[in-house]
This record gives structure tokens, C-alpha cells and sequence, in this order.
């Protein structure tokens, strides 16, 4: 089997990170795999990716629905080997103002959005890997919401958490096969998802700087990546500050959204 990657597949691919990492990859002789929820969009980047010489395939789907996901993905890699997979669809949606907490829809489609259907994918496609004797990468996006306990959004910050814990945990169990699993940890990226929120942005990162780190991470086989850097610091002042001085600063971050 092919051990470059050359054969991608990338969820999330309709906008963001997962729209800038397709045209990234994109080029002759690669063959890529696009998901993403809107038709419409998804070929509007399977169009901007073959004007760059890539193989496209696209698959709209709802990933809310993780056996649907499951099984188109059980279909793709009966037909075609894939090298390389990047997880990022996820929404980061958070709490109405007006509202006490989330709603039972948004912390159900979040929970299988941003948690149950990357991490299915994930373990599909080790396994996958493993028997077909791919030394693959599958790169996980997750944020450092889930570094965090946040009131706002429980939903996003809780699903982002079992992600993250995942993806370490699946790293270490397919590491002597030498697959690659990668996590991506991002902050504040300029992308729609932060452009929809009202509040301050710190250590706001460029979307083609945050491509160019990302890439070169998968590159370098790196297990972990947090950026900006500056958030790594922000994780271990969370875990070791006193617990009433974290639960006040939490408390009172306000974010609204579009």
C-alpha cells in the first residue's frame, strides 16, 4: 500500500481551518476527500482544489449523525486507501443571552458533532491503518475551549475535552504501529466561527498563519499542537490556580454571538 499522503480525506472542509488545509494539500496527484454539511459550499472548494490539480471527491453530510458518518466512511475506505485524514468539522456554538443554559438540542448536536463522530472516525480509521499496514496520519482539530470550564459554553468546552483526552488516548494505543496522530489544539483563529463572537479576541492568529503551523506539525509528527503558544500557559494556569479564583474569572467572561 501507498505510505505517502497523498490520499486525503478532511471533514470540515466548507469554511475555516478544514476549507484552508483542502486548498493547502491540494495539488497534482493528490486525491482528496471532502466532507462537509453544505453541498453548495463543499463545491466551491472541490472546484478551487481542482483548479490546483487535486483528485476531488465530495460527500455532504450532516455530521450530527455519527453512524451515518461511520458507515459513508466504511464505504470510502472499502474502495480507496487514504493516507491521511484531518477531523475538523466541529461547531463552537454557545449559549443565547437570553437564556439560562443550553438548550438539550445544542449539547446533544455538539456532544456528536465536535465529539462522538470525530472520535468514531478516528478509531475507524486506525483500525483501518492497522490492517492494511498504513503508516497514516489522522490529525484531530479540537480548541482550547477544552482546556476550560466554560458557563457560556458547556456544551462546546465539555465536547472539545472528551476530544482532546481521545485523541492522546488513541495515540498512545496504535503508536507501534506508527500511525500518527496528531492533535490540533487552536485558540482565537480568523475564521467565521470567531468572527460570529462578540467579545474579545486574544492573541488573534491569521488563518494562513495558523495553516502554516498546522502543516508543519503534521510534517514533523508532532503529537500536539496549542496555538497561539500563549495558550498553553493559559492551560497550566487553569489547572493550577486555586479553584475559587478560577471559578471567579470563568464566571465572568461574557461572549455573545452572531
Amino acid at each position: 500500500m501507498p505510505q505517502s499522503s497523498d490520499s486525503i480525506l478532511i471533514t470540515g472542509a466548507t469554511s475555516g481551518i478544514g476549507q484552508a488545509l483542502a486548498l493547502f494539500y491540494a495539488k497534482p496527484g493528490t486525491k482528496l476527500f471532502l466532507w462537509g454539511r453544505s453541498d453548495t459550499k463543499l463545491q466551491e472548494t472541490a472546484q478551487r482544489c481542482k483548479d490546483k490539480g487535486a483528485i476531488v471527491l465530495t460527500y455532504p453530510i450532516d455530521l450530527t449523525n455519527p453512524i451515518s458518518a461511520a458507515t459513508m466512511l466504511h464505504e470510502i475506505i472499502q474502495k480507496f486507501t487514504i493516507n491521511m485524514a484531518i477531523l475538523a468539522a466541529g461547531s463552537g456554538d454557545i449559549k443565547a443571552e437570553q437564556d439560562i443554559l443550553e438548550s438539550q438540542k445544542t449539547l446533544y448536536d455538539l456532544a456528536q458533532l465536535n465529539y462522538v463522530t470525530p472520535s468514531l472516525m478516528g478509531n475507524l480509521l486506525a483500525q483501518y491503518m492497522i490492517q492494511k499496514d498504513i503508516k497514516g496520519k489522522i490529525i484531530f482539530i479540537s480548541s482550547v475551549a477544552g482546556f476550560h470550564s466554560l458557563p457560556f459554553a458547556t456544551a462546546y468546552s465539555s465536547s472539545k475535552a472528551g476530544l482532546t483526552r481521545f485523541s492522546d488516548s488513541l495515540r498512545l494505543a496504535v503508536k507501534k504501529w506508527k500511525i500518527q496522530v496528531t492533535l490540533v489544539v487552536p485558540g482565537f483563529i480568523d475564521t467565521p466561527m470567531s468572527q460570529r463572537l462578540e467579545c474579545d479576541k486574544p492573541f488573534l492568529m491569521p488563518l494562513d498563519k495558523a495553516v502554516q503551523q498546522i502543516t508543519e506539525a503534521i510534517s514533523e509528527g508532532k503529537k500536539e499542537l496549542i496555538l497561539p503558544k500563549v495558550f498553553k500557559l493559559l492551560k497550566w494556569i487553569d489547572l493550577i490556580a486555586p479553584s475559587f479564583l478560577r471559578d471567579f474569572i470563568l464566571s465572568r467572561i461574557k461572549v455573545k454571538q452572531d
